[in-house]
């Protein structure tokens, strides 16, 4: 288990005492303790954007997501280090961009002789004082800013360097100056690994999101012999060719590229890696997709008619006016599918997108809990939906570039030897909702920046922002920017959660599905109608939709020359 960060960070105060190191006047750098600063309920640096374009919050679920890569890469190597050290493990060992501290800690374990150096930008380490002193006293954590001050460290300090995820806090012009840094403080023959991700915004297509903000079914004077006709196109405030959170993935892609970021690290890191380091290992980019779409949630039990309203299908041709029957006190407010999701049911105006034209088969759904039904069986067979292939199309758990971008005598032909193929194979297709789930948090994590992208687009670029019906919005027109800013996120937030179903991955090893309250007769009606608008959506899937890519990551392993130039 790694040790959680104390609930005092939320009030911005750091709870994590670093032994950071004080240097004199004279050495470059001084380091100096940073403490987070509190903006909006989160946490970020106190540096300006351009000395420290890392956009980021420092809240504690994006910190922990470092528990995740470290997880995976222990995983697919079965150690803390993609790098095989012939001679034993290093003895000095500097985690560059090192966050938390969890990668420090796990490898102070691992290596029990070596003496290890956390340098972040932020104090958020973990408390030293928490862990077994064998550990504590081998660990140092050290502040300051490597993009704008040399590394506090003297020439040839550390026979290992390990640097992961700070790409997307360093431009692209700084990558260079990074490395030359990194050689100085290497000593010759010594090692250094990086790990970096593209920076990528996962994309929900609109078939899937449109059902989850369906209209409430409401009774018409005008009844069709099959249902509602169905209209399929976006709405007209969006283009056929974008999704529900298009503004956002445009204000997120903005973020780093006005600071200069590359978005994809994975292909231009090679060519500044090479030039520094020799004997250089690239390892292939491996991509991971989307996770399969999981099975809907289980319909809870009918409540008895005596104990709410006994409403009648809003389909019903029987117009008689529903009996009223008194609720009983103790019965919780309900959170029913259709009582949830309709809060935010006005977010399109198209209000029949993928819904279904009539109840038709809808007993096909089973409301014991049995998800057995839940399959694309459950569409009429005479509905206007497009025919499936039936035709099973493999589902990639990965795919793997072993392109190489530099073709040098210096670079292993063998990209795929940082890390063992059959370990990458045994990675289940639940997996893939971790890695979803760390990138849309990686998102939310840039709320801050992209708010401020957003702002000034409002004062000096507002007609970028037409083309994303930012003014049409009928759920958002009437809310200040603020908070129609902070509706995206949350229908972001709520969208990705209902794709990623943790329940789903709970259930698949053992954890019982929670019991839902008992619905009434309509809410049962209106989330069985809703549930064949999912369902029904789902033949609208391409094969690139379901195989998109959420995640590409690369490792690279260099040496510094025994023979180095000074």
């Amino acid at each position: 288990m790694i040790p959680a960060a104390s609930p005092q960070m939320q009030s911005g105060t750091s709870a994590f005492s670093a032994q950071s190191s004080s240097f004199d006047g004279k050495r470059p750098g001084t380091a100096r303790r940073e403490e987070p600063r509190v903006l909006d309920g989160r946490l970020y640096h106190r540096y300006d954007p351009e000395k420290a374009p890392y956009p980021l919050s420092y809240d504690r679920q994006v910190l922990e997501l470092e528990a995740l890569d470290n997880r995976l890469m222990k995983h697919l190597k079965g150690s803390t280090s993609f790098i095989n050290f012939s001679e034993g493990p290093p003895q000095q060992s500097l985690d560059l961009g090192c966050g938390t501290g969890t990668w420090v800690i796990d490898a102070a374990k691992e290596w029990p002789d070596c003496s290890f150096v956390g340098f972040d930008l932020v104090n958020v380490q973990i408390s030293l004082r928490g862990l077994d002193p064998s550990i504590s006293r081998r660990i140092r954590w050290v502040h300051g800013n490597f993009l704008t001050t040399k590394l506090p460290f003297k020439d040839d300090e550390f026979d290992h360097v390990h640097i992961q995820s700070i790409a997307r806090g360093v431009p692209e012009s700084k990558w260079g100056v990074l490395f030359e840094e990194v050689n100085r403080v290497l000593r010759p023959g010594g090692a250094v690994e990086i790990i970096e991700d593209d920076i990528i915004f996962p994309v929900l297509p609109r078939w899937f999101t449109a059902p989850l903000r369906a209209r409430p079914r409401r009774a018409s004077s005008v009844h069709f012999p099959g249902g509602p006709p169905r209209d399929l196109s976006p709405p007209p405030s969006l283009s056929k060719d974008m999704h529900d959170h298009s503004l956002l993935e445009s204000l997120f892609t903005s973020v780093f590229e006005s600071r200069f970021i590359n978005l994809k690290p994975t292909a231009v890191l090679p060519s500044y890696f090479t030039t520094y380091f020799r004997h250089v290992v690239l390892g292939p980019v491996l991509h991971f997709p989307m996770p399969p779409l999981p099975p809907l949630q289980p319909l809870p039990q009918q409540l008895p008619p005596s104990s709410a309203f006994d409403t009648l299908s809003t389909d019903s041709a029987d117009s008689k006016s529903p009996t009223f029957h008194p609720v009983p006190m103790n019965r919780p407010t309900s959170l029913s599918l259709s009582s949830t999701l309709s809060a935010s049911t006005n977010a399109t105006k198209n209000s029949s997108l993928f819904s279904r034209a009539g109840r038709g088969k809808s007993s096909s759904i089973s409301s014991n809990g049995d998800t057995s039904s839940l399959s694309s069986d459950a569409i009429d067979e005479d509905s206007e939906t497009p025919v499936r292939d039936t035709t099973p199309v493999p589902f990639q758990r990965y795919y793997i570039d072993r392109s190489l971008t530099k073709d040098s005598t210096s670079v292993s032909s063998q990209p795929q030897a940082l890390f063992r193929s059959e370990n990458l194979a045994a990675l289940n297709e639940r997996s893939l909702a971790m890695h979803l789930y760390r990138g849309y948090q990686t998102v939310l994590a840039c709320e801050g920046a992209m708010w401020e992208e957003l702002i000034d687009r409002l004062r000096n670029r507002k007609e970028e922002l037409k083309p994303y019906g930012w003014e049409d919005d009928e759920e958002l027109e009437a809310l200040q920017h603020r908070m129609r800013f902070e509706r995206l996120i949350e229908r972001y937030r709520s969208d990705m959660q209902a794709r990623i179903a943790l329940w789903c991955s709970l259930c698949g090893i053992g954890w019982p599905f929670p019991p839902r309250e008992p619905l009434t007769k309509a809410e049962l009606i209106e989330e069985e109608r809703i549930r064949e608008g999912m369902l029904e959506a789902r033949n609208y899937a391409t094969p690139e939709d379901l195989q998109a890519p959420c995640r590409a990551v690369r490792a690279l392993v260099g040496y510094k020359s025994l023979l180095e130039e000074r």
